[in-house]
Protein backbone atom coordinates (compact mmCIF):
# COMPACT_ATOMS: atom_id res chain seq x y z
CA UNK A 1 0.00 0.00 0.00
CA UNK A 2 1.67 3.70 -0.37
CA UNK A 3 1.58 5.49 2.10
CA UNK A 4 0.46 9.32 3.53
CA UNK A 5 -0.89 9.49 -0.09
CA UNK A 6 -3.90 6.93 0.12
CA UNK A 7 -3.40 3.74 -1.75
CA UNK A 8 -4.87 3.24 -5.45
CA UNK A 9 -7.10 1.08 -6.12
CA UNK A 10 -4.47 -1.45 -7.58
CA UNK A 11 -3.14 -1.55 -4.62
CA UNK A 12 -3.23 -4.73 -2.35
CA UNK A 13 -2.93 -5.49 0.80
CA UNK A 14 0.92 -6.63 1.90
CA UNK A 15 1.40 -9.06 4.58
CA UNK A 16 3.31 -5.81 6.73
CA UNK A 17 0.28 -3.59 5.86
CA UNK A 18 -1.67 -6.79 7.42
CA UNK A 19 0.17 -6.65 10.87
CA UNK A 20 0.33 -2.73 10.83
CA UNK A 21 -3.66 -2.38 10.30
CA UNK A 22 -4.02 -5.01 13.32
CA UNK A 23 -1.81 -2.99 15.54
CA UNK A 24 -4.04 -0.29 14.52
CA UNK A 25 -1.15 1.94 13.39
CA UNK A 26 -2.42 3.16 9.97
CA UNK A 27 -2.62 6.51 9.68
CA UNK A 28 -6.26 8.13 8.59
CA UNK A 29 -4.94 8.46 4.56
CA UNK A 30 -3.67 4.78 4.94
CA UNK A 31 -6.98 3.47 6.62
CA UNK A 32 -8.86 5.47 3.99
CA UNK A 33 -6.75 4.14 1.08
CA UNK A 34 -7.36 0.64 2.17
CA UNK A 35 -11.31 1.25 2.86
CA UNK A 36 -11.37 2.57 -1.12
CA UNK A 37 -9.53 -0.50 -2.17
CA UNK A 38 -11.81 -2.93 -0.03
CA UNK A 39 -15.25 -0.66 -1.20
CA UNK A 40 -14.27 -1.41 -4.96
CA UNK A 41 -14.65 -5.86 -4.14
CA UNK A 42 -11.21 -6.87 -4.27
CA UNK A 43 -11.91 -10.10 -3.05
CA UNK A 44 -8.38 -11.03 -2.88
CA UNK A 45 -7.77 -8.34 -0.14
CA UNK A 46 -10.95 -9.26 1.53
CA UNK A 47 -9.98 -13.03 1.52
CA UNK A 48 -7.26 -12.40 3.60
CA UNK A 49 -8.20 -10.30 6.16
CA UNK A 50 -11.68 -12.44 6.90
CA UNK A 51 -9.59 -14.83 8.73
CA UNK A 52 -8.19 -12.09 10.76
CA UNK A 53 -11.64 -10.63 12.25
CA UNK A 54 -11.55 -12.56 15.21
CA UNK A 55 -8.37 -11.97 16.23
CA UNK A 56 -8.70 -8.40 15.85
CA UNK A 57 -11.27 -7.16 18.94
CA UNK A 58 -11.94 -10.54 20.26
CA UNK A 59 -8.76 -12.89 20.60
CA UNK A 60 -10.31 -15.07 22.94
CA UNK A 61 -13.46 -15.75 20.95
CA UNK A 62 -14.26 -19.43 21.43
CA UNK A 63 -16.23 -21.90 19.12
CA UNK A 64 -19.95 -22.02 19.01
CA UNK A 65 -20.11 -24.86 21.01
CA UNK A 66 -18.19 -23.30 23.84
CA UNK A 67 -20.39 -20.11 23.92
CA UNK A 68 -23.03 -20.08 26.83
CA UNK A 69 -26.10 -18.91 25.82
CA UNK A 70 -27.14 -15.46 26.22
CA UNK A 71 -29.61 -14.53 29.55
CA UNK A 72 -29.31 -10.86 29.64
CA UNK A 73 -27.07 -10.77 32.37
CA UNK A 74 -24.09 -9.80 30.77
CA UNK A 75 -26.17 -6.76 29.64
CA UNK A 76 -26.85 -5.62 33.22
CA UNK A 77 -23.70 -3.45 33.93
CA UNK A 78 -23.91 -1.58 30.45
CA UNK A 79 -27.79 -1.00 31.29
CA UNK A 80 -26.75 0.16 34.75
CA UNK A 81 -24.82 3.08 32.70
CA UNK A 82 -27.01 3.55 29.87
CA UNK A 83 -29.06 6.65 30.98
CA UNK A 84 -25.84 8.90 31.73
CA UNK A 85 -24.52 7.41 28.66
CA UNK A 86 -27.60 8.90 26.63
CA UNK A 87 -27.00 12.38 27.77
CA UNK A 88 -23.52 12.66 27.74
CA UNK A 89 -23.06 14.78 24.52
CA UNK A 90 -24.97 17.98 23.89
CA UNK A 91 -28.46 17.33 21.75
CA UNK A 92 -26.73 19.64 19.01
CA UNK A 93 -23.55 17.41 18.38
CA UNK A 94 -26.07 14.48 18.24
CA UNK A 95 -27.96 15.95 15.20
CA UNK A 96 -24.93 16.86 13.83
CA UNK A 97 -23.48 13.28 13.59
CA UNK A 98 -27.37 12.51 12.30
CA UNK A 99 -26.79 14.61 9.43
CA UNK A 100 -23.27 13.90 8.45
CA UNK A 101 -24.37 10.41 8.02
CA UNK A 102 -27.65 11.06 6.34
CA UNK A 103 -25.49 13.64 3.89
CA UNK A 104 -22.94 10.82 3.47
CA UNK A 105 -25.26 7.88 2.77
CA UNK A 106 -27.13 10.24 0.37
CA UNK A 107 -24.22 10.56 -1.50
CA UNK A 108 -23.25 6.92 -1.77
CA UNK A 109 -26.83 5.58 -2.46
CA UNK A 110 -26.82 7.66 -5.63
CA UNK A 111 -23.87 6.37 -6.79
CA UNK A 112 -24.12 2.95 -5.89
CA UNK A 113 -22.09 2.98 -2.94
CA UNK A 114 -18.79 4.36 -4.64
CA UNK A 115 -16.87 5.32 -1.52
CA UNK A 116 -14.81 7.58 -4.89
CA UNK A 117 -16.98 10.15 -5.73
CA UNK A 118 -16.17 11.24 -2.58
CA UNK A 119 -13.43 14.30 -2.28
CA UNK A 120 -10.52 14.48 -0.65
CA UNK A 121 -12.18 16.90 1.93
CA UNK A 122 -15.25 14.84 2.13
CA UNK A 123 -13.03 11.87 2.75
CA UNK A 124 -11.95 13.94 5.85
CA UNK A 125 -14.88 14.52 6.98
CA UNK A 126 -16.30 10.76 6.64
CA UNK A 127 -13.41 9.05 8.29
CA UNK A 128 -14.04 7.61 11.47
CA UNK A 129 -17.36 7.08 13.54
CA UNK A 130 -19.27 8.50 11.05
CA UNK A 131 -18.38 6.30 7.78
CA UNK A 132 -18.69 3.43 10.60
CA UNK A 133 -22.18 4.04 10.87
CA UNK A 134 -22.55 4.74 6.83
CA UNK A 135 -21.26 1.17 6.46
CA UNK A 136 -23.45 -0.09 8.57
CA UNK A 137 -26.45 1.57 7.20
CA UNK A 138 -25.52 0.34 4.15
CA UNK A 139 -25.22 -2.81 5.14
CA UNK A 140 -28.44 -3.87 6.89
CA UNK A 141 -29.91 -2.31 3.34
CA UNK A 142 -28.63 -5.27 1.48
CA UNK A 143 -30.22 -7.99 3.99
CA UNK A 144 -32.86 -9.10 1.54
CA UNK A 145 -31.60 -7.96 -1.85
CA UNK A 146 -28.03 -8.90 -1.54
CA UNK A 147 -27.11 -11.01 1.29
CA UNK A 148 -23.74 -11.68 0.66
CA UNK A 149 -22.90 -7.64 0.17
CA UNK A 150 -24.46 -7.13 3.54
CA UNK A 151 -21.76 -9.20 4.96
CA UNK A 152 -18.93 -7.85 2.66
CA UNK A 153 -20.35 -4.05 4.08
CA UNK A 154 -20.44 -5.17 7.61
CA UNK A 155 -16.94 -6.77 7.35
CA UNK A 156 -15.73 -3.60 6.33
CA UNK A 157 -17.97 -1.61 8.76
CA UNK A 158 -15.80 -3.76 11.47
CA UNK A 159 -12.34 -3.25 9.89
CA UNK A 160 -13.05 0.77 10.21
CA UNK A 161 -14.50 0.57 13.79
CA UNK A 162 -11.19 -1.26 14.80
CA UNK A 163 -9.27 1.28 13.56
CA UNK A 164 -10.69 3.87 15.52
CA UNK A 165 -8.16 4.97 17.80
CA UNK A 166 -7.43 7.71 20.46
CA UNK A 167 -7.38 10.32 21.33
CA UNK A 168 -9.74 11.47 18.16
CA UNK A 169 -11.86 9.30 20.09
CA UNK A 170 -12.95 8.15 23.58
CA UNK A 171 -11.78 4.75 24.08
CA UNK A 172 -15.42 4.06 26.28
CA UNK A 173 -17.16 5.44 22.34
CA UNK A 174 -14.43 3.33 20.24
CA UNK A 175 -15.71 0.02 22.32
CA UNK A 176 -19.10 1.48 21.61
CA UNK A 177 -18.65 1.89 17.57
CA UNK A 178 -16.60 -1.86 17.86
CA UNK A 179 -19.29 -3.55 19.72
CA UNK A 180 -22.07 -2.29 17.42
CA UNK A 181 -20.18 -3.19 14.29
CA UNK A 182 -19.56 -7.12 15.50
CA UNK A 183 -23.00 -7.34 16.43
CA UNK A 184 -24.09 -5.91 12.79
CA UNK A 185 -21.13 -8.49 11.02
CA UNK A 186 -22.73 -11.13 13.24
CA UNK A 187 -26.47 -10.38 11.93
CA UNK A 188 -24.78 -10.27 8.81
CA UNK A 189 -23.31 -14.03 9.27
CA UNK A 190 -26.17 -15.29 10.60
CA UNK A 191 -28.50 -14.07 7.28
CA UNK A 192 -25.52 -15.87 5.06
CA UNK A 193 -26.77 -18.94 7.39
CA UNK A 194 -23.32 -18.93 9.24
CA UNK A 195 -24.32 -19.47 12.81
CA UNK A 196 -20.63 -20.39 13.92
CA UNK A 197 -19.17 -17.41 12.30
CA UNK A 198 -21.93 -15.49 13.92
CA UNK A 199 -21.94 -16.81 16.84
CA UNK A 200 -18.28 -15.85 17.55
CA UNK A 201 -19.12 -12.29 16.44
CA UNK A 202 -21.42 -11.87 18.72
CA UNK A 203 -19.06 -13.23 21.43
CA UNK A 204 -16.91 -9.90 20.51
CA UNK A 205 -19.48 -7.67 20.77
CA UNK A 206 -20.76 -8.58 24.29
CA UNK A 207 -16.98 -8.17 25.23
CA UNK A 208 -16.72 -4.63 23.59
CA UNK A 209 -20.64 -3.77 24.90
CA UNK A 210 -19.35 -4.47 28.82
CA UNK A 211 -16.45 -1.92 27.61
CA UNK A 212 -18.12 0.72 26.65
CA UNK A 213 -20.56 3.68 27.51
CA UNK A 214 -23.39 1.62 28.16
CA UNK A 215 -25.62 3.86 25.50
CA UNK A 216 -29.07 2.33 26.16
CA UNK A 217 -29.63 2.09 22.78
CA UNK A 218 -26.77 0.20 21.80
CA UNK A 219 -27.42 -2.27 24.32
CA UNK A 220 -31.03 -2.69 22.58
CA UNK A 221 -29.94 -3.32 19.50
CA UNK A 222 -26.69 -5.65 20.24
CA UNK A 223 -29.54 -7.87 22.08
CA UNK A 224 -32.41 -8.07 19.63
CA UNK A 225 -29.71 -8.91 16.95
CA UNK A 226 -28.17 -11.68 19.38
CA UNK A 227 -32.19 -12.63 19.96
CA UNK A 228 -32.60 -13.26 16.18
CA UNK A 229 -29.39 -15.46 15.78
CA UNK A 230 -30.50 -17.44 19.16
CA UNK A 231 -33.81 -18.09 17.49
CA UNK A 232 -32.13 -19.64 14.33
CA UNK A 233 -29.71 -21.59 17.16
CA UNK A 234 -33.30 -23.16 18.35
CA UNK A 235 -32.65 -22.01 21.77
CA UNK A 236 -36.06 -20.26 21.46
CA UNK A 237 -36.54 -19.73 25.47
CA UNK A 238 -33.42 -17.76 25.73
CA UNK A 239 -34.08 -15.27 22.66
CA UNK A 240 -37.82 -14.93 24.27
CA UNK A 241 -35.89 -13.66 27.68
CA UNK A 242 -33.32 -11.51 25.59
CA UNK A 243 -36.45 -9.87 24.13
CA UNK A 244 -38.20 -9.30 27.03
CA UNK A 245 -35.68 -7.63 27.82
CA UNK A 246 -35.17 -5.58 24.65
CA UNK A 247 -38.76 -4.41 25.15
CA UNK A 248 -37.84 -2.47 28.54
CA UNK A 249 -34.79 -1.16 27.45
CA UNK A 250 -36.75 0.84 24.60
CA UNK A 251 -39.68 1.48 26.89
CA UNK A 252 -37.54 3.11 29.51
CA UNK A 253 -35.97 5.20 26.36
CA UNK A 254 -39.61 6.32 25.02
CA UNK A 255 -39.31 4.64 22.21
CA UNK A 256 -42.70 2.39 22.36
CA UNK A 257 -42.39 1.66 18.27
CA UNK A 258 -39.34 -0.41 18.77
CA UNK A 259 -40.65 -1.97 22.64
CA UNK A 260 -43.67 -3.10 20.35
CA UNK A 261 -41.26 -4.72 17.97
CA UNK A 262 -39.47 -6.23 20.11
CA UNK A 263 -42.73 -7.76 22.23
CA UNK A 264 -43.78 -8.52 18.49
CA UNK A 265 -40.13 -11.07 17.46
CA UNK A 266 -40.52 -12.16 20.88
CA UNK A 267 -44.73 -13.28 20.25
CA UNK A 268 -43.46 -14.70 17.29
CA UNK A 269 -41.00 -17.12 18.88
CA UNK A 270 -43.15 -18.14 21.76
CA UNK A 271 -45.45 -19.47 19.15
CA UNK A 272 -42.50 -21.17 17.23
CA UNK A 273 -42.16 -22.77 20.99
CA UNK A 274 -45.74 -24.05 20.77
CA UNK A 275 -47.27 -21.95 23.45
CA UNK A 276 -50.04 -19.90 20.88
CA UNK A 277 -51.91 -18.61 23.46
CA UNK A 278 -49.12 -17.29 25.52
CA UNK A 279 -48.05 -15.99 22.37
CA UNK A 280 -51.38 -14.29 21.12
CA UNK A 281 -51.00 -11.96 24.39
CA UNK A 282 -47.73 -10.90 24.03
CA UNK A 283 -48.30 -10.30 19.98
CA UNK A 284 -51.49 -8.19 21.14
CA UNK A 285 -49.22 -5.94 23.61
CA UNK A 286 -46.58 -5.59 20.76
CA UNK A 287 -49.16 -4.06 18.22
CA UNK A 288 -50.63 -1.40 20.55
CA UNK A 289 -47.26 0.23 20.63
CA UNK A 290 -46.44 -0.22 16.96
CA UNK A 291 -46.75 3.73 15.11
CA UNK A 292 -48.45 2.49 11.28
CA UNK A 293 -46.75 5.81 10.06
CA UNK A 294 -43.29 4.50 11.15
CA UNK A 295 -43.56 1.03 9.58
CA UNK A 296 -46.53 0.57 8.01
CA UNK A 297 -45.56 -2.92 6.90
CA UNK A 298 -44.76 -4.34 10.07
CA UNK A 299 -48.47 -3.40 11.30
CA UNK A 300 -49.54 -5.29 8.02
CA UNK A 301 -47.28 -8.73 8.84
CA UNK A 302 -48.30 -7.90 12.61
CA UNK A 303 -51.65 -8.39 12.23
CA UNK A 304 -51.29 -11.91 9.57
CA UNK A 305 -49.40 -13.31 12.45
CA UNK A 306 -52.17 -12.61 14.99
CA UNK A 307 -55.07 -13.81 12.91
CA UNK A 308 -52.57 -16.51 12.49
CA UNK A 309 -52.50 -17.29 16.13
CA UNK A 310 -55.87 -16.69 16.58
CA UNK A 311 -56.83 -19.74 14.40
CA UNK A 312 -54.48 -21.44 16.21
CA UNK A 313 -56.16 -20.59 19.66
CA UNK A 314 -59.75 -21.40 17.99
CA UNK A 315 -60.95 -18.02 18.38
CA UNK A 316 -62.56 -17.84 15.08
CA UNK A 317 -65.41 -15.63 15.08
CA UNK A 318 -62.73 -12.79 17.06
CA UNK A 319 -60.44 -13.57 13.79
CA UNK A 320 -62.97 -13.78 11.28
CA UNK A 321 -64.16 -9.80 13.01
CA UNK A 322 -60.59 -9.08 12.76
CA UNK A 323 -59.69 -9.59 9.09
CA UNK A 324 -63.30 -8.01 8.14
CA UNK A 325 -61.58 -4.29 9.74
CA UNK A 326 -57.99 -5.17 9.26
CA UNK A 327 -57.82 -3.89 5.43
CA UNK A 328 -55.29 -6.63 4.88
CA UNK A 329 -56.55 -7.49 0.92
CA UNK A 330 -55.92 -4.21 0.13
CA UNK A 331 -52.51 -3.62 1.89
CA UNK A 332 -51.04 -6.84 0.65
CA UNK A 333 -52.78 -5.89 -3.04
CA UNK A 334 -49.51 -6.09 -4.70
CA UNK A 335 -47.79 -8.96 -2.80
CA UNK A 336 -49.43 -12.13 -4.34
CA UNK A 337 -47.58 -14.52 -1.74
CA UNK A 338 -49.18 -12.84 1.02
CA UNK A 339 -52.71 -12.57 -0.92
CA UNK A 340 -52.65 -16.38 -1.18
CA UNK A 341 -51.26 -16.81 2.98
CA UNK A 342 -54.31 -14.39 3.88
CA UNK A 343 -56.64 -16.64 1.56
CA UNK A 344 -55.47 -19.74 3.42
CA UNK A 345 -56.35 -18.12 7.09
CA UNK A 346 -59.55 -17.22 5.94
CA UNK A 347 -60.59 -20.96 4.64
CA UNK A 348 -59.33 -22.14 8.14
CA UNK A 349 -61.34 -19.12 9.94
CA UNK A 350 -64.36 -20.28 7.63
CA UNK A 351 -63.85 -23.99 8.37
CA UNK A 352 -63.67 -23.44 12.01
CA UNK A 353 -67.45 -21.45 11.54
CA UNK A 354 -68.45 -24.51 10.02
CA UNK A 355 -68.88 -22.55 7.05
CA UNK A 356 -67.65 -25.89 5.08
CA UNK A 357 -67.97 -25.11 1.46
CA UNK A 358 -66.85 -21.64 1.62
CA UNK A 359 -63.68 -23.14 3.33
CA UNK A 360 -63.38 -25.67 0.53
CA UNK A 361 -63.26 -22.67 -2.22
CA UNK A 362 -60.66 -20.67 -0.23
CA UNK A 363 -58.74 -23.51 0.52
CA UNK A 364 -58.66 -24.72 -3.11
CA UNK A 365 -57.48 -21.40 -4.49
CA UNK A 366 -54.93 -20.91 -1.85
CA UNK A 367 -53.44 -24.41 -3.06
CA UNK A 368 -53.42 -24.06 -5.99
CA UNK A 369 -51.71 -20.52 -5.89
CA UNK A 370 -48.96 -21.80 -3.38
CA UNK A 371 -48.52 -24.49 -6.45
CA UNK A 372 -48.47 -22.04 -8.90
CA UNK A 373 -45.87 -19.95 -7.32
CA UNK A 374 -43.51 -23.24 -6.64
CA UNK A 375 -44.42 -22.96 -2.62
CA UNK A 376 -45.41 -26.55 -2.46
CA UNK A 377 -44.16 -27.00 1.41
CA UNK A 378 -46.88 -24.58 2.04
CA UNK A 379 -49.32 -25.91 -0.47
CA UNK A 380 -49.25 -29.49 1.40
CA UNK A 381 -50.14 -28.23 4.55
CA UNK A 382 -52.78 -26.24 3.11
CA UNK A 383 -53.62 -29.33 1.57
CA UNK A 384 -54.04 -31.04 5.31
CA UNK A 385 -56.38 -28.71 6.15
CA UNK A 386 -58.33 -29.33 2.98
CA UNK A 387 -57.94 -32.79 4.09
CA UNK A 388 -59.38 -32.01 7.48
CA UNK A 389 -62.78 -30.71 5.91
CA UNK A 390 -63.11 -33.90 3.46
CA UNK A 391 -62.36 -36.40 6.08
CA UNK A 392 -64.99 -34.74 8.25
CA UNK A 393 -67.89 -34.56 5.61
CA UNK A 394 -67.12 -38.19 4.69
CA UNK A 395 -64.96 -37.71 1.24
CA UNK A 396 -62.16 -40.23 2.46
CA UNK A 397 -61.35 -41.22 -0.97
CA UNK A 398 -60.04 -37.49 -1.79
CA UNK A 399 -57.83 -37.68 1.57
CA UNK A 400 -55.75 -40.53 0.11
CA UNK A 401 -55.57 -38.85 -2.78
CA UNK A 402 -54.56 -35.88 -1.80
CA UNK A 403 -52.02 -37.94 0.41
CA UNK A 404 -50.51 -39.94 -1.93
CA UNK A 405 -50.27 -36.73 -4.52
CA UNK A 406 -48.33 -34.85 -1.39
CA UNK A 407 -45.89 -37.63 -0.90
CA UNK A 408 -45.22 -37.81 -4.07
CA UNK A 409 -44.10 -34.11 -4.28
CA UNK A 410 -42.05 -34.46 -1.02
CA UNK A 411 -40.44 -37.41 -2.57
CA UNK A 412 -39.46 -35.29 -5.57
CA UNK A 413 -38.81 -32.28 -3.98
CA UNK A 414 -36.37 -34.17 -1.68
CA UNK A 415 -38.26 -33.28 1.29
CA UNK A 416 -36.51 -34.28 4.63
CA UNK A 417 -37.42 -38.12 5.58
CA UNK A 418 -39.32 -36.98 8.61
CA UNK A 419 -41.75 -35.61 6.48
CA UNK A 420 -42.23 -38.03 3.91
CA UNK A 421 -42.99 -40.15 6.96
CA UNK A 422 -45.47 -38.33 8.33
CA UNK A 423 -47.67 -38.48 4.89
CA UNK A 424 -46.72 -42.19 4.81
CA UNK A 425 -48.77 -42.29 7.69
CA UNK A 426 -51.61 -41.09 6.28
CA UNK A 427 -52.31 -43.49 4.03
CA UNK A 428 -51.47 -46.68 6.21
CA UNK A 429 -54.00 -44.89 8.12
CA UNK A 430 -56.68 -44.55 5.75
CA UNK A 431 -55.87 -48.02 4.27
CA UNK A 432 -56.58 -49.56 7.91
CA UNK A 433 -59.68 -47.69 8.19
CA UNK A 434 -57.93 -45.45 10.95
CA UNK A 435 -57.82 -42.67 9.71
CA UNK A 436 -59.15 -39.48 12.15
CA UNK A 437 -59.12 -35.88 12.07
CA UNK A 438 -57.22 -36.06 14.90
CA UNK A 439 -54.86 -37.81 13.11
CA UNK A 440 -54.96 -35.12 10.26
CA UNK A 441 -54.57 -32.54 12.81
CA UNK A 442 -51.11 -34.23 14.52
CA UNK A 443 -49.96 -34.37 10.74
CA UNK A 444 -50.54 -30.73 9.59
CA UNK A 445 -49.48 -29.35 13.09
CA UNK A 446 -46.07 -31.83 12.87
CA UNK A 447 -45.35 -30.49 9.09
CA UNK A 448 -45.88 -27.22 10.41
CA UNK A 449 -43.20 -27.30 12.88
CA UNK A 450 -41.10 -29.32 11.02
CA UNK A 451 -40.57 -26.39 8.07
CA UNK A 452 -38.89 -24.09 11.38
CA UNK A 453 -37.58 -27.47 13.10
CA UNK A 454 -36.08 -29.64 10.46
CA UNK A 455 -34.34 -31.69 13.30
CA UNK A 456 -37.73 -32.74 14.51
CA UNK A 457 -38.61 -36.47 14.45
CA UNK A 458 -42.57 -37.74 13.72
CA UNK A 459 -44.38 -39.14 16.49
CA UNK A 460 -47.29 -41.57 15.90
CA UNK A 461 -50.35 -41.46 17.41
Amino acid sequence: MPSEEGAGLSDHLTADDVGRFLEGAFTQAEMKGALRHLLQGCGACEERLRPLLFLMAAPEAVPEEEVPAVDGREYEEPIARALAAAMSRKPEARRADRELVARGLDILRKNANDVMVFTEEELAEYSGGSFVEILIQLSFEERYRKPQEMRRLAILAQLAAQNLTPPEYDPLVIADYQAWAWAELGNAHRVNDDLKQASGAFGAANRRLGQGTGNMLLVARVADLNASLLNDQRKIPDACNLLEMVSQLYQKVGDDHLAGRALVKRGIYMNYEGDPQGALNILRQGFVLLDPDRDPQLVTSTTETILEVMVQCGQFREAAAMLMGSGLRQALAGEPLNLLTLRWVEGQILAGLGKYDRSETALLEARAGFREHQKEYKAALVGLDLAGIWLFRGKKSEVRELAVDMLQTFQKLGIQREGQRALEYLVWAYERERLTPRLVAHVRGFLNRLERAPQLRFEVI
